[in-house]
């Protein structure tokens, strides 16, 4: 095998397992993103479609919740409603 593509499966590998090591789900999400990413560039490497397709669909997931926590921590400015010195 390729060792490009046993790298991008290795780095796939601590990706994902670094991200377990993460307490805030943010961290988390992020990191299995990146290992994610990197089991789809593997999976073209190895010309696997599971492993393409399952990447593909949990790199959605996790841009999807990532931009949910982003959009929930960022302050509404717009909002004055719960501002106690307003």
């Amino acid at each position: 095998m390729n060792i490009i593509a046993e790298t991008l499966g290795y780095l796939a590998i601590a990706a994902g397992f670094y991200a377990v090591t993460k307490k805030d789900m943010s961290g988390f999400r992020l990191w299995h993103l990146v290992s994610s990413f990197f089991y789809v560039i593997y999976g073209f490497f190895l010309a696997s479609g599971p492993l393409i397709i399952s990447g593909i669909i949990f790199c959605i997931i996790h841009i999807h919740h990532l931009r949910k926590l982003r959009k929930k921590n960022t302050p509404n400015i717009n909002n004055n409603s719960n501002c106690s010195t307003c």
